[in-house]
């Protein structure tokens, strides 16, 4: 019965001289209420009164409407939302609280979700959302990005975006400062990396060449910045293809060369080696064959003792070699990465522990082919890595694997994780005396990071069709059970006292 009193509430308010009290009336109700039942209670009211309850300086009264009217809206459709309340979404949006502002671009997030045709037609809305990215509070900005994100998924939805008065707006909010320009960039790339319609239209109305051209500019900054977002751009073939007729791959590589002597080059060189390798992540052939700068200066790095970029250097290694594709390009190098891994070898012996974290993190990726990617090709190229690390290069790894230093421990388990993936690095596993044992042996480790590394390496020979072969049945049984028993498996103190008697 008492739902029934529903839209006589809302009617209400268009009258009552104490608004804030009806307000907590409807919001009690409401909140005592299916929302189903709330959809089918104001299915033929209007909800404008409250709407219009937004154009008050009360802040009490101005909480309470904006909870009541999240609770009458969600459990609408977007198709109705749309239809018949855009200009009260409007007046909605332009509302200065932030609480009302965000209640708002949640609604129309959903609407942007489930009817993007429809809302691409509501220009003047359009412009409002594009106007909340110079918003201070980062919440609203990013709200306002996701709308225009999801309409970046569609054609209507670019049309609108892309070109006319929203066109416009956003090259307006640009104005405003460096943060809210680097916010219409993210937009432009995450929209532009959506689909080949989806760059084309950005690429189109000029937006990416006014983010490129940002790179040629003299503020370290502002450079900085945008390789990040250049980095996120090259992972597309046509990001990458605009660049390079650009000029930017171009600029970047003399960026490394001049690194050295320019007055800010070793803050940017960081920037720059990062760029290179994320494109290398996604496009290994093209860059390692095309970019020789980059590729000097990262061989480099790691063979220098003084270099500053030298951590960097080794994790880009081993970032574009986590890939199939990343090691096919890497072992056509030839002796530049031989000698790479010889030198990852020294730094892991005479390093500080950071530093011989880092070596065994790259090394864990290079080594790391997943069973349905192993080939011959590539067994024999990881192979041939291992053994350049060092002299008994195995035995070096099992034993910071042993040494007290959680940091230490667990990222050489990574490399034991990935050797034991492989056929060679079982054969290596099974042929060292003492570590069968040491592995299934669970109190060689005490902590929980170790404990759970650890046991991803028996996990990853139980998972392997070639472990029974290589070790034998009776070890593929243990490493079974093992398993079967969990992470933190601890045997019972009367079975313990049971075996000894």
């Amino acid at each position: 019965m008492a739902a029934n009193t529903v839209p006589e509430l809302i009617n209400s308010l268009s009258t009552s001289g104490d608004k804030l009290s009806e307000l907590e009336k409807l919001k009690t109700l409401l909140s005592s209420i299916p929302p189903s039942e709330v959809k089918h209670r104001v299915a033929n009211v209007s909800i404008i009164p409250v709407f219009n309850c937004l154009q008050t300086d009360n802040n009490a009264e101005l909480e309470v409407c904006c909870n009541v009217l999240d609770k009458l809206l969600t459990p609408l459709s977007s198709e109705v939302l749309i239809e018949n309340l855009r200009e009260q979404f409007q007046q909605w949006l332009q509302h200065g609280t932030q609480n009302a502002k965000l209640l708002c671009l949640s609604q129309l997030t959903r609407i942007s979700m489930e009817s993007s045709g429809s809302l691409a037609q509501c220009q003047e809305l359009l412009v409002s959302i594009a106007q909340q990215l110079q918003e201070e509070n980062q919440d609203v900005a990013r709200a306002a990005h996701n709308i225009l994100v999801n309409l970046g998924g569609t054609t209507n939805g670019l049309e609108a975006v892309y070109s006319g008065e929203v066109l416009d707006t956003l090259h307006d909010v640009m104005q405003k400062s460096d943060t809210v320009r680097y916010r219409v960039y993210q937009l432009i790339v995450e929209v532009s990396n959506l689909s080949d319609e989806a760059f084309q239209s950005v690429a189109g109305c000029g937006l990416l060449l006014k983010l490129v051209n940002e790179i040629f500019v003299d503020d370290i900054l502002l450079q900085l910045n945008c390789l990040e977002l250049l980095s996120d751009l090259a992972q597309s073939r046509q990001g990458l293809t605009f660049m390079d007729e650009m000029g930017v791959i171009t600029k970047l590589e003399e960026m490394m060369s001049t690194a050295d002597s320019a007055p800010m080059g070793v803050y940017l060189l960081p920037g720059v080696m990062k760029f290179f390798g994320g494109l290398a992540r996604f496009h290994p052939k093209e860059v390692l064959n095309s970019f020789q700068t980059f590729v000097g200066i990262m061989f480099s790095a790691i063979s220098e003792s003084d270099s500053g970029i030298k951590g960097l250097a080794i994790e880009t290694v081993g970032f574009i070699g986590s890939t199939v594709e990343g090691k096919a390009a890497l072992s056509k190098q030839g002796n530049k990465m031989t000698d790479c891994i010889s030198n990852l070898g020294r730094i892991l012996k005479d390093s500080p522990s950071d530093m011989r974290v880092r070596c065994l993190d790259a090394l864990a990726s290079l080594m790391r082919i997943e069973i349905a990617d192993q080939t011959v090709e590539l067994l024999q190229v990881t192979e041939g890595w291992f053994s350049h690390l060092c002299a008994n290069p195995f035995d070096v790894i099992w034993s910071i694997a042993k040494q007290p230093f959680t940091d230490l421990q667990v990222a050489a388990f990574s490399v034991l994780q990935s050797l034991a993936l492989l056929p060679w690095g079982q054969q290596l596993m099974n042929n060292t005396a003492g570590f069968k044992e040491y592995l299934l042996d669970r109190s060689t480790v005490n902590t929980k990071e170790a404990k759970e590394a650890k046991f991803q390496v028996v996990k990853n020979l139980a998972e392997s069709p070639t472990v029974a072969e290589i070790f034998g049945a009776p070890f593929y049984v243990q490493v079974k059970e093992f398993c079967n028993q969990g992470t933190f498996y601890v045997r019972a103190q009367a079975e313990v006292a049971f075996e000894e008697t």
